[in-house]
């Protein structure tokens, strides 16, 4: 039996470097569309197209395997590798609670380690 990771969380991004990230993530959904697994977990992805003041966000939720944590991993070093100057928070919260781990951007730095905050999750 697989076990889950509710992972959720957001990117920052400057408004310059909105449109490269969305086509990057856009991009990488389209080239994953026929992949069962890797093209669910892309789709957790969503942001507004319309600006609300001077920072952009890109928003991810899903509920992912151990898979779709690297995965997801792998995205965010990509997108940072082109130096966008992003910043986020993204948890993943095992589904019994006892595995959480924390992706923390800074500056187009990724941290990531395991955590010890519990989210409900209901």
């Amino acid at each position: 039996m697989a076990y889950f990771y509710s992972l959720r969380g957001w990117l920052e991004a400057e408004p310059d470097n909105f449109e490269h990230i969305a086509e990057a993530i856009k991009s990488r959904q389209k080239s994953y569309s026929e992949d069962t697994k890797t093209g669910l977990y892309l789709r957790g992805w969503t942001w507004s197209e319309t600006p609300v003041n001077w920072t952009r966000y890109f928003f991810y939720g899903a509920d992912v395997t151990q898979e779709g944590l690297e995965l997801f991993q792998n995205l965010l070093e990509d997108i940072m590798q082109a130096g966008s100057n992003l910043s986020g928070y993204f948890h993943a919260q095992g589904e019994d609670g006892e595995r959480n781990y924390m992706f923390r951007i800074t500056d187009d730095e990724l941290y990531f380690k395991e955590d010890d905050l519990k989210i409900a999750i209901t």
